[in-house]
Parts: C-alpha cells; sequence; structure tokens
C-alpha cells in the first residue's frame, strides 16, 4: 500500500472519537455473589453497617486496660475471649482477659498484649514490654463506616470486590447487563477449521481468535457465522444485528474489489471513518447500524488482533461501564536498532529479554508479516513505535505493550 493518506486518523485519534462516541449499555440486572465476578457494578455500594462492627483483637494475646500496659506490671486473668464466643465480663484495672485474634474486645479493655511478650503463671501474667493504649485492637468501623461508598459504580467484581461484598453481609449485587456482542468473518475463501480445504481456501482463525478475546462475564457472545464476499448475502446478515450492541466484522474493510463492508454499512447505516495511520491494521471501519455499533477490522489475523487491542477492547469496556483507562504498558529499552515508516505508528511483535543493566528488555521476533500467526502466537508483547521518528537505536526507550 502507498503511503498513508492524510485523513487517516493517528492512533491516538481514532482512540478518543471511539471512546467518544460509544456509552454505557442501558439495562441493569441483581445477580448472586456466585455469579459476579467479572460483571460491573451499575450503581454504587454502601456498607451498611460498619466493618469491623466491634473493637476485635488483631492477634492471639491478652485484653487489659491502655493504663496497665506497662512492662513489669502483673494482672490477673478474669476471663477468655474467643472468634463467635466474646466474654461478657469487664476488665477492670489490674486485670486481664485471655483473648484469640477476632475475639470482640471485652468491657474496660482497650489494649491487647501478644502472648509472646507476656509470662503467664498460674491465672497470672507479667508484661515484657509497655504498649500504647489502643494496641493490636481492630477498631470497629476502622474499615468501613455504616453509609460510606465503599465501591462506585463502573468497578469491575473480581474476587477482592468479592470478599469484601460478603464481608458487609451482601448476597447480590446490581450489575449492568452484558454487553450484546455479535461476531461475523467474511470472505468467500474461508472454511472452518476441521474441514477440507481446496485451493484457495483458508481456514477461519480470526473468529475463534476474537470470541476467546471477548470471552468474558460482562459480554454475552453471538456468532454470525461467515458472509461470502457478496453485498447481498453481507446486506442480509446486517439485518439481523437489530438487538445487538456492538457487530465485530472481520474482512472485506479495505478497497478491493471484494470488500463490501464499508459500502454496504453506508448504506444500511452510517460510516463514521474507516482508516487509521498504524500497522498492521490501517483500514478500520467504525459506524453504526440502527442502535448497533458496527466495527470492521481487516482480515490478516495479525491485524485484526492488534486492532482489537488498540480498538475494539476499550470500546467493549466502555459499553460494559467501565470507565476509559488507559492501556497498561511498560517504558523499556529495545534490544536491537529497528526502522519503520514515520508516517504511522508501528506495532512490532516482540518477546522480553533481559537487559546489560539488569532489568528486562524487548526484541522484535523476525516475522512480522500481518498474516504469520507463528510469530503472534510467540510473542508475549508487542513493540510501539511511534509516528514521527523513523529509526531507534539498540537500547532507545519504547513502549512496550505487555500480552
Amino acid at each position: 500500500m502507498a503511503g498513508n493518506d492524510p485523513r487517516d486518523l493517528s492512533v491516538e485519534a481514532a482512540r478518543l472519537r471511539l471512546l467518544g462516541a460509544v456509552g454505557p449499555v442501558a439495562g441493569v440486572e441483581r445477580i448472586g455473589l456466585a455469579e459476579a465476578d467479572g460483571r460491573v457494578l451499575a450503581g454504587p455500594v454502601h456498607a451498611p453497617t460498619a466493618l469491623p462492627r466491634e473493637d476485635a483483637a488483631a492477634l492471639d494475646g491478652y485484653a487489659l486496660r491502655g493504663d496497665d500496659a506497662v512492662a513489669g506490671r502483673r494482672l490477673r486473668v478474669v476471663g477468655r475471649a474467643l472468634a463467635g464466643a466474646p466474654w461478657s465480663g469487664t476488665v477492670a484495672p489490674g486485670t486481664c482477659a485471655r483473648i484469640m485474634t477476632g475475639a470482640v474486645v471485652p468491657a474496660g479493655a482497650d489494649t491487647v498484649i501478644a502472648q509472646e511478650r507476656v509470662q503467664a503463671d498460674e491465672g497470672w501474667i507479667t508484661l515484657d514490654a509497655t504498649l500504647t493504649a489502643g494496641a493490636n485492637v481492630r477498631l470497629a468501623g476502622e474499615d468501613a463506616a455504616a453509609g460510606e461508598e465503599m465501591l462506585g459504580a463502573g468497578c469491575r467484581i473480581d474476587a477482592r470486590v468479592i470478599a469484601l461484598l460478603a464481608a458487609l453481609g451482601m448476597v447480590s449485587v446490581t450489575v449492568a447487563r452484558p454487553v450484546r456482542v455479535g461476531l461475523l468473518s467474511t470472505g468467500s475463501e474461508l472454511r472452518p477449521p476441521g474441514t477440507s480445504l481446496a485451493s484457495g481456501e483458508l481456514y477461519d482463525s480470526n473468529r475463534p481468535m476474537l470470541a476467546a478475546l471477548l470471552s468474558r462475564p460482562c459480554v454475552s457472545l453471538r456468532d454470525l457465522g461467515t458472509v461470502p464476499d457478496d453485498p447481498e448475502q453481507l446486506s442480509a446478515r446486517f439485518a439481523q444485528t437489530a438487538d445487538l450492541d456492538l457487530v465485530i466484522v472481520t474482512g472485506g474493510v479495505s478497497v478491493g474489489e471484494a470488500d463490501w463492508v464499508r459500502p454496504v454499512l453506508a448504506q444500511r447505516g452510517q460510516l463514521d471513518f474507516w482508516r487509521v495511520a498504524v500497522k498492521p491494521g490501517r483500514p478500520l471501519v467504525f459506524g453504526r447500524l440502527g442502535n448497533c455499533w458496527l466495527m470492521g477490522l481487516p482480515g490478516n489475523p495479525v491485524s485484526a488482533y492488534v486492532t482489537f487491542r488498540l480498538f475494539v477492547e476499550p470500546v467493549v469496556q466502555r459499553l460494559a461501564g467501565l470507565p476509559a483507562r488507559e492501556p497498561l504498558t511498560l517504558l523499556v529499552s529495545i534490544g536491537e536498532a529497528v526502522r519503520h515508516r514515520a508516517d504511522r505508528t508501528s506495532f512490532l511483535r516482540g518477546r522480553w529479554i533481559a537487559s546489560t543493566d539488569g532489568g528486562r528488555g524487548v526484541v522484535p521476533l523476525p516475522a512480522q508479516g500481518s498474516a504469520m500467526l507463528s510469530g503472534l502466537a510467540q510473542a508475549d508483547c508487542l513493540i510501539e513505535l511511534p509516528a514521527g521518528q523513523t529509526a531507534f537505536a539498540a537500547g532507545t526507550a519504547v513502549k512496550v505493550w505487555p500480552l
């Protein structure tokens, strides 16, 4: 392909345009915590009670009054408090109560001394250390005050969040409904894996790859199959997307005689843009089919993967109700000199290496063709070469996207 058209969007401009266009899907549902992993909170969560609800011991030891927490002080043991079995008595001056981790601190006591820091003898203890009043006590409400907002809308639920919700006594949560995504491959040459191939035919690798990338609890995925390079059949398939939020199409998005995605979209819906100054993946279609967004990715599988990571993933996150965040990238040195065309941003498949200073660096893999899946499978990162610079000497710091 010749030099990029000046109308091509930069990677940053394309991402901003996409995220500025789409918004969270409408609709919520109430689900149990056991189903909530990977879902997105539809609204804030407030603590129904304080956490912890009562002052509790942070370790095994003895509960006592802060005034008595002086090295050499001898105290009489008058009670025993266990987690789930509080002691109902009161710790008076000169006394203490045996206490276990998590047990409620009894009345009169405000401090806990570790069992390793006392000498115990027939119902008495002698302190080996002086403590500050309040030591080793988990105060009621120190983790959460009753009514406090603990989680905001757009929070992705994971094991940590589930633990917090459970500790607050919650058994269900309100989440955004899953994003309904349709996945379609175009190309008269495509056949499903496992079938026999005639000359010129290929197995469809894009749909399985993208289905794996979209396999997440906040997505409800529909396989729309494949369509040949025929505008009428493509138009008929597009007509089946009215109840979807997003359709992802691979192939047929460039300007060849058999590339029909863009003209059919322009006929049935609305085309926003279709070119980005990026390699691999320059042809990228974005538009709308009625109430459904459409993103068309290149047919070459590496291009489809890279454009999914760059552009589709943030759109799916925005539709799911997640806040816009920059992707996780690292700035590391490249282990060998590389060059690229300065009129676009390039993404090279790479691997991590140990750098000469004892840290980590990256090197590009030798095979960088946009149809070469072996290199993609072997890569553990993408190396970003920004537009505006042609040569990158060994040791130059570059942005790296971990895979």
